[in-house]
C-alpha cells in the first residue's frame, strides 16, 4: 500500500489521542492493555479496539443479524426489531453511559456489536431448541458461549481477549445489582479456553462469569436496558399488549423512560467507582419490568415463531442436525457447498477450524445451525431434508 499518513498529521494525532487517554477513568481499559494471541501494531488512528470494531463489522455473522429474531419471528413488519437493531441500541446506550463514566468507548462498541453473534435462528426460543438437540450428544448450547466460540475457535478472529471475554460474559438473562471484575473473570486466553470447554458440556454456571473490564460489565447491563423497553414497544405495535397493562415503576413503563432513568441511575451509582451499579430502587423497578415482560410477552404465544409451533420447529432443527452430521462423516457435499465457503475469507483459518474439529461432527453441526438466519434454516430444511 503506497498511501501513508502525513508525518505532521500523525504527530498531532498522537498527541491528541494521548490527551484523550489521560482523561479516561483510572478504572478504564486503556488501548495499551489489549491482550491478543497475535501481535498487532496499531496505526495512530486505527487503535487497538477500533480495529476490533472493524473486524466485527466485517464478520459474516454480523451481516446475518438482520435476518435473526429479536423476540418476534417471521413477521412481515419492518418496524419490529431484529437482532441487528438490538446490538446497535446496546452499543449506543453503553457508549453514552460509558462516555459519562470516562470508560473506553471503542472497547464498549466492539463488545456491544459482537455480543450476540452466537444467537441462532429464532432468538431465545431457537436457543432452547438447539440446546435440546445438542444435549442428546453430550453438548450444551448457549448463545453467549457460542459467540465466544465463533470469535476464538471458528473464525479465529484475533480479537482482543477483552472483547471475546465481554461476549462470553454478557448474558443478559441474569440481572445483578452490581457488576465488577473479580476472581471469576478471565485474564488470559488460557482462562477463556478453560471456561469455554466447561460451558460446552454444561459445567459452567452464569455465576462463574464476570467480565474482566468495566466496559464489559457495562455492556452486560446495557443489553438488558436495550431490550426490556423496546420489546414492550414492539409488542404494543403488534397489538399483543397495551401499555396500560404494565405497572408504573420508578423507571417509568415506556422505552424512552426506562433508558433515560437507568442511564442516569447507573451514572449516579457508578461514577468514579470500580464497578457498574444500580441503586436499590432502580434494581427493584428493573426486576419488576422484566417480570412483567416475561408474564405478558416472553412466556406467551405472542413470542412464538409465526406459523410454527415448538414441536414442528424442534423436528426441523433435529432433522437439519442429523443430515449435517451424516454429511460431515460422509461425502461432505453439503458442508463444502453450503457452509465452508461462507465461514470466513481467510481459508487457512477455516482449514484449521475443520482440522481441530474433525473428531467432533456434532459440534460442527451445531455451529452451522447457529450461524443460519431464521428464513435460511427453514429454506435449508425444505431443500435438503424433506426427501431424506
Amino acid at each position: 500500500m503506497s498511501i501513508k499518513l502525513d508525518k505532521n498529521i500523525e504527530s498531532e494525532l498522537t498527541e491528541k489521542y494521548a490527551q484523550r487517554d489521560a482523561l479516561l477513568s483510572k478504572f478504564a481499559t486503556k488501548d495499551d492493555m489489549a491482550i491478543r494471541k497475535d501481535s498487532y501494531v496499531p496505526k495512530v488512528f486505527r487503535r487497538q479496539f477500533i480495529r476490533d470494531c472493524e473486524v466485527v463489522l466485517n464478520l459474516p455473522l454480523f451481516n446475518r443479524y438482520a435476518g435473526k429474531t429479536q423476540v418476534f419471528s417471521l413477521l412481515e413488519n419492518d418496524d419490529i426489531s431484529t437482532r441487528a437493531y438490538h446490538v446497535q441500541l446496546v452499543s449506543r446506550i453503553a457508549r453514552t453511559i460509558g462516555s459519562a463514566l470516562s470508560l473506553n468507548c471503542d472497547l464498549i462498541e466492539a463488545i456491544a456489536l459482537a455480543h450476540d453473534l452466537g444467537h441462532c435462528p429464532f432468538g431465545h426460543r431457537g436457543e432452547k431448541l438447539l440446546d435440546n438437540t445438542a444435549k442428546k450428544y453430550g453438548y450444551r448450547f448457549f448463545h453467549h458461549v457460542q459467540g465466544a466460540r465463533y470469535l476464538l475457535d471458528i473464525v479465529k478472529s484475533d480479537l482482543s481477549l477483552q472483547v471475546i471475554d465481554g461476549v462470553l460474559c454478557h448474558n443478559g438473562e441474569e440481572i445483578l445489582p452490581s457488576y465488577s471484575p473479580n476472581e471469576k473473570s478471565c485474564y488470559s486466553f488460557e482462562d477463556l479456553k478453560a471456561k469455554l470447554d466447561l460451558a460446552y458440556i454444561g459445567k459452567l454456571c452464569d455465576k462463574d462469569l464476570m467480565a474482566s473490564t468495566l466496559e464489559g460489565c457495562l455492556v452486560r447491563i446495557c443489553d438488558v436496558i436495550a431490550y426490556v423497553g423496546k420489546d414492550r414497544q414492539d409488542a404494543e405495535k403488534l397489538k399483543y399488549i397495551n401499555f396500560s397493562d404494565f405497572g408504573n415503576t420508578a423507571l417509568g413503563k415506556y422505552n424512552h423512560e426506562i433508558i433515560s432513568a437507568l442511564s442516569c441511575d447507573i451514572i449516579n451509582s457508578s461514577y468514579g467507582k470500580n464497578r457498574i451499579s444500580l441503586s436499590d430502587e432502580a434494581y427493584g423497578a428493573l426486576m419488576q419490568i422484566k417480570d412483567e415482560n416475561y408474564a405478558m410477552i416472553y412466556r406467551g404465544n405472542h413470542s412464538k415463531v409465526d406459523g410454527y409451533d415448538d414441536e414442528t420447529l424442534q423436528k426441523i432443527v433435529d432433522e437439519v442436525f442429523e443430515i449435517l452430521c451424516d454429511d460431515l462423516t460422509g461425502n461432505r457435499r453439503i458442508i463444502d457447498k453450503y457452509y465452508r465457503p461462507y465461514i470466513y475469507p481467510n481459508l487457512k483459518k477455516v482449514d484449521e477450524y475443520f482440522q481441530e474439529n474433525c473428531d467432533y461432527p456434532h459440534r460442527v453441526a451445531i455451529d452451522i445451525i447457529a450461524g443460519m438466519s431464521d428464513k435460511y434454516l427453514l429454506q435449508f430444511h425444505k431443500k435438503l431434508c424433506k426427501n431424506q
